[in-house]
């Protein structure tokens, strides 16, 4: 017998990882409700261990790997944290590896740069990580992993709700549905299986694309880098 997770409270959905990780996830955003702009991949822990991954990171702490649709203002802020984090740490590692191997190079100025982009390193990392924490993972009795998100737009508990009744109505008559459950076949033609108001272009899988000043930024600050390191 499988193993059902307990109904979620208002402003919370249960899900499971094969549905977080499936490339039919309703496009539409957790946190706005609106149509979005593409998918963050992201490590959801149990919720004991929140802790202990804000201080190690997500990489030693077990957890499930999960494909969050997000609209373009938060990808947008994600993506604008992880640039800095990464960029930081370049130049975190250029002003150590100056201070120590270049002759006669400032290294109070350096020391103090790298504490403060050091600083700024880990601060983008827990901006990052509070704004990724939507959800935990908890494991039934049978053993099998569920995730509870949270909190989260009822129009992404509504486009949830109509996939999972879709995928049931699929699997009893598989001929009738199309692969990516997005038509049915009525006995005389194709029809959408689209919520009223919503278009094709919307609800097709999105791209995640780089804003370009987030481009021009990072390369700026490379060349400044091998600038500052030739």
């Amino acid at each position: 017998m499988q193993y059902v997770p307990a109904p979620a409270p208002a402003g919370e959905i249960s899900m499971w990882p094969a549905e977080l990780a499936s490339p039919n996830l309703p496009a539409v955003c957790l946190k706005t409700g609106q149509p979005a702009a593409g998918y963050h991949t992201l490590k959801l822990v149990p919720p004991d261990l929140w802790v202990l991954t804000l201080l190690l990171g997500p990489f030693f702490v077990p957890g499930v790997k999960t494909r969050i649709p997000f609209a373009r203002r938060p990808l947008t802020v994600l993506s604008s944290l992880m640039l800095v984090r990464v960029l930081t740490s370049m130049l975190t590692a250029a002003c150590l590896i100056a201070a120590y191997f270049v002759p006669n190079a400032p290294r109070t100025l350096l020391f103090i740069a790298v504490l403060l982009s050091a600083g700024v390193t880990y601060s983008s990392y827990i901006l990052y990580f509070l704004q990724v924490r939507v959800g935990e993972v908890y494991r039934g009795s049978t053993g099998e992993s569920w995730v509870r998100l949270h909190p989260v737009h009822p129009n992404f508990v509504a486009a949830v709700e109509a996939w999972r009744a879709l995928r049931e109505a699929a699997m009893r008559e598989p001929a009738a549905y199309s692969a990516d459950l997005r038509w049915h076949w009525n006995g005389a033609q194709w029809v959408s299986t689209l919520p009223a108001g919503m278009s094709k272009t919307s609800a097709a899988s999105p791209r995640r694309r780089i804003p370009w000043w987030q481009v021009a930024a990072a390369m700026l600050i490379g060349w400044a880098l091998l600038g500052g390191l030739a």
